[in-house]
């Protein structure tokens, strides 16, 4: 008999160019994922319309936003993480990463105002988290209608809407949360997988420092995938590569001589024992007479719908092992609101995502999804020769449905005036009056959401004193010799605690007269012109 010698094809690629390659691979990835982008592209169409619409109008502006994109505009024009001195209060990667996309597409030169490239920016962040979403449930085993389940929920929950318009960190940190747990997901078990999902956790942290108390999850999720095969290696590099990255942070105060605390110098150590310390605190949720409790009730008078089904999925989540990570970090997010320090109000931010995959996590192991349920009452059936009942369609068809009753019959309501609104905001017609009517050399004094408008599409200068560091920051106290205008929101001057917060705007108030009004309530803006006989104490 003649033998005859094959060549070996198994490393047929390496005698290929890297272009060949590149297009082999791609094309293998398409054909594989084809079914599943077929079925997300038209769900990132709706959500990233349903978002679109009516943001520039809704919601109100607040002041989160603009001392964000303050920050990335002073990092773009200033080269500096502040327009002010940098107090330590936020990790810098996340106005540095508006600011970067800035730079890449002439963001503030684009938009009439900073707050439409916030916009923007949050627009993008949520169409990634969505994308990254449905990712993750593929890879926690979803079926393809669960991982669309988990979409929708996600992206068109009125609540979750409202948050993710305004430019918040925290709508930052949530892609790359996602990022971080799909990848330690991956089914490789490789290297490089870890290190990324090591990585995305760190730009996370790098961004906004709450994401830190997510860290058990992550770990618990890549603590399930580990191959022990190459276990210590994965843990070394990946560990590493985290820990390198968030040390830039430190690193850098270190190399300011910001790191210790020194009396009258701003110091990473000094604000983070503020922040952790000596905060005032917000109370716990478990206290109906908390702040938390009732913005805790504020949140759920927009939409209850969503957080409880997390809550309630928590039981059923935990018979599916690959699930057990998601309910931590669900749990742990649960909990700062229960620990009785400060609580942010757009930490609810943080709750959404875990909630909806949580909430459609119950519906498919109850429906009989037999990859995810750790116990498989119907596979036993299936393996004994009984005959399945219809119980997986007749489960499957009342999820739906109540899924849609909840989307028609509670979140229509909520949803059209966040779409329909067309109201110009009271501060963006603020600002439209001084740029016709103030000579650019005045001092004024303003909301944080207008600061960078007034200073790169207008030209004040000096440049506008944020109303948070007139009483706050001491350089801005050492110049300050006269105020012209103030222009702040009604509730600056109407509530006990804007009253207390800010001595001196509400001692120039008493030495001035109202020139112009935009809108009505605490959310309406007066312009007030302040005497020039006066001066600050």
């Amino acid at each position: 008999m003649t033998s005859v010698d094959l060549p070996d094809l198994t490393d047929i690629r390496e005698g290929l160019s890297l272009r060949r390659q590149a297009r082999i691979v791609a094309g293998e990835w398409v054909r594989r994922h084809a079914v599943s982008a077929c079925l997300l592209i038209p769900l990132l169409v709706l959500v990233g319309a349903v978002h679109a619409i009516g943001m520039r109008s809704f919601p109100r502006w607040v002041d989160d936003p603009g001392t964000y994109l303050s920050q990335a505009w002073s990092f773009q024009y200033r080269h500096a993480l502040s327009p002010y001195s940098y107090i330590y209060d936020h990790a810098p990667a996340g106005w540095i990463q508006l600011s970067l996309w800035s730079m890449l597409t002439n963001g503030f030169n684009r938009h009439a105002s900073a707050i439409g490239f916030g916009n923007e920016c949050m627009l993008i962040a949520k169409l990634a988290s969505c994308a990254l979403l449905f990712a993750l449930g593929r890879r926690l085993q979803f079926s393809r209608p669960g991982a669309a389940g988990a979409v929708l929920l996600f992206g068109l929950c009125p609540l979750e809407l409202m948050y993710s318009r305004w430019t918040f960190l925290d709508n930052l940190v949530t892609p790359w949360l996602l990022l971080a747990f799909f990848l330690a997901a991956s089914p490789r078990r490789s290297i490089s997988a870890a290190t990324g999902a090591s990585l995305s956790f760190a730009m996370a942290a790098l961004t906004k420092e709450t994401a830190l108390v997510m860290l058990p999850a992550l770990v618990w999720a890549m603590a399930q995938n580990l191959d022990c095969r190459n276990r210590p290696q994965v843990i070394t590099v990946a560990g590493f590569s985290g820990l390198l990255l968030m040390a830039m942070y430190p690193l850098y105060a270190l190399y300011k001589g910001e790191l210790l605390e020194r009396p009258g110098q701003n110091s990473l150590l000094g604000t983070a024992k503020w922040q952790l310390a000596e905060r005032e605190s917000s109370g716990s949720l478990l206290d109906p007479a908390s702040p938390t409790a009732h913005m805790v009730g504020q949140w759920l008078g927009t939409d209850r719908w969503l957080l409880l089904a997390g809550l309630a999925a928590i039981p059923i989540a935990l018979l599916a092992r690959r699930l057990r990570p998601t309910v931590l970090a669900l749990v742990l997010q649960w909990l700062v609101l229960v620990r009785g320090g400060y609580v942010p109000f757009m930490h609810v931010v943080n709750l959404m995502p875990w909630s909806a995959l949580l909430a459609v996590g119950a519906v498919e192991i109850v429906t009989g999804n037999r990859r995810l349920a750790t116990f498989r009452p119907l596979a036993g059936r299936r393996r004994s020769g009984q005959p399945l009942p219809p119980l997986r369609a007749l489960t499957t068809g009342l999820a739906a449905v109540c899924l849609a009753a909840v989307l028609v019959g509670s979140w229509t309501p909520e949803l059209r005036p966040m779409l329909q609104a067309r109201q110009e905001p009271p501060l963006w017609s603020a600002t439209q009056w001084l740029a016709n009517n103030v000579p650019r050399d005045r001092v004024l004094v303003v909301h944080d959401s207008i600061w960078t408008d007034l200073v790169h599409h207008y030209g004040f200068d000096p440049q506008p004193i944020i109303v948070y560091k007139l009483d706050t920051d001491p350089a801005v106290r050492e110049k300050l010799r006269r105020i012209d205008y103030l222009i702040l929101p009604n509730w600056y001057y109407a509530t006990p605690a804007g009253v207390a917060k800010y001595p001196t705007v509400t001692e120039a108030r008493k030495h001035a007269v109202a020139v112009a009004r935009f809108g009505s309530g605490d959310d309406g803006v007066r312009i007030y012109r302040v005497s020039r006989y006066w001066r600050p104490g």
